[in-house]
């Protein structure tokens, strides 16, 4: 089962119902948002609850994981001692996370083991309090803290969680909470500094367009100007998702008493094995492979076939794939194997092919351009398959050969496509290869995917 999926959300005691009183209205979209959410984890019915929560025990210099077996908190504090949790706590898979984080060198510290219940903060309160509300079942629970280290620490502390939960058979759902700026008006108990919105819009933007690992790139100074809590537990949950396909959704942002609250959901695609590049919708594939398609569209000339250091291999056969806005294709052509000098070259010839003369679609018209989706598929080396039980559609992509030449290839991990026989069956009709007379050969190969939108991952058969 493991990782479910994952939550971004706020903890301001006022969104609660017995809390806010008169001044909930003020927050309603958040409420809102919190209870769809709330919705969403019953669905999901996760065994466990992962959630990082800032007023946890904070060490400066060490990642906190709580290895409590029972947690216990209430908000009694803002004057709503009826609102109450009671958990247990799944201290064999926090004792896990603690072991490996510290096997992975990062300063780390386990608390709450051997006491009575561990006391809950508001920053895990509230957010249960929500989405605990319509779970039939209660799940378990275990919390953790970040520390005042760099980005890239955190990052760090997230990729050890996921790999700890990969290996879990629960179904865990992961909870990052965290108010943005405290410093968005002259009225702001924290101050106030014009930077809190620039950090807070970064910051939104960036979930909305689905790539989490930006967030390692928004300045120290825009960071330490916003007087935020929820940076930190944002980078971790960057790690978290950084193996995953997965798309996130924005529910609502607000910040009416100077205080940034932001809602969002992701959705984690299960079951995949191909690998996402880590730069998404910044990729520069991607951004190469969108000019170009928007310039021969558009009757300019195509780019300049370059692409920075480092960005993949020096050859390599590319598909480059075009999606609508509800995730139809809309043009795919590619090459199995390397066929120009470059990569850069390989992207641009086949994005101006996939624009303008695959043969199953008309060419892409300028007013198409707005809600058009890119993808960049690199492929590793084929290699043959001796039976095909070497073969798995989510993972391997397959190209089959007929005696007498003609050959089709099929990506993998697409929608519609679950088994090995599908995946043959298609990649048959497509090379007009008749399985049950002709004689062919099959190879598989693995790709990394860029995509310019989770949403598009998966989508029809290319």
């Amino acid at each position: 089962m493991s990782l479910v999926g994952a939550m971004v959300v706020p903890h301001p005691p006022i969104i609660v119902p017995e809390v806010g009183g008169a001044r909930a209205p003020g927050v309603q979209s958040t409420v809102d948002s919190m209870r769809k959410l709330g919705l969403e984890a019953a669905a999901l019915a996760p065994d466990v609850i992962v959630l990082l929560s800032p007023h946890a025990p904070l060490d400066a210099d060490r990642m906190a994981v709580c290895l409590a077996e029972r947690y216990r908190g209430s908000l009694s504090t803002f004057g709503a001692p009826q609102v109450k949790v009671d958990l247990v706590g799944e201290a064999e898979l926090a004792r896990t996370i603690l072991t490996q984080t510290k096997d992975a060198g990062i300063p780390v510290v386990g608390y709450g083991e051997g006491s009575g219940a561990t006391p809950l903060d508001h920053g895990a309160l509230v957010p249960l309090y929500f989405l605990m509300q319509w779970m039939e079942i209660q799940p378990r629970f275990v919390e953790l803290n970040f520390s005042f280290s760099g980005t890239a620490r955190h990052l760090e502390f997230g990729r050890v969680i996921r790999a700890v939960i990969d290996e879990r058979p629960e179904s865990i759902l992961y909870v990052a909470s965290g108010d943005l700026s405290h410093r968005l008006t002259p009225s702001a108990s924290a101050g106030y500094d014009p930077r809190g919105a620039e950090f807070d819009e970064a910051v939104v933007n960036i979930l909305a367009g689905g790539e989490l690992g930006e967030l390692a790139q928004i300045p120290d100074v825009l960071v330490d100007s916003a007087g935020e809590c929820g940076y930190r537990s944002l980078l971790v949950l960057a790690g978290v998702l950084e193996a995953s396909m997965y798309e996130t959704r924005v529910l609502s942002y607000e910040g009416p008493f100077g205080v940034g609250y932001l809602v969002g959901a992701i959705d984690v695609r299960a079951g995949s094995d191909v690998p996402v590049s880590k730069e998404a919708r910044g990729d520069s594939l991607v951004r190469l492979a969108r000019e170009t398609v928007e310039r021969v569209v558009k009757g300019e000339t195509v780019p300049k076939a370059e692409l920075p250091a480092g960005s993949g291999p020096e050859r390599a056969g590319v598909f480059v794939s075009l999606h609508t806005a509800d995730g139809s294709l809309r043009g795919c052509i590619g090459t199995l194997a390397p066929t120009r000098p470059s990569l850069a070259e390989e992207i641009v010839r086949n994005a101006v092919n996939a624009a303008t003369i695959d043969p199953r679609f008309r060419p892409v018209r300028p007013e198409e351009l707005d809600g058009l989706e890119v993808s960049v598929d690199v492929l590793g080396e084929p290699e043959p398959v001796g039976d095909v039980s070497q073969l798995d559609p989510k993972r391997y992509g397959i190209i089959v050969r007929a005696k007498d030449g003609r050959q089709a290839l099929l990506l993998p991990d697409l929608e519609g496509v679950d088994t090995v026989e599908q995946q043959i069956d298609i990649t048959c009709r497509k090379g007009k290869i008749d399985p049950l007379r002709d004689t062919y050969s099959i190879e598989r190969f693995e790709v990394t995917r860029h995509r310019d939108q989770p949403s598009q991952e998966g989508a029809g058969l290319q």
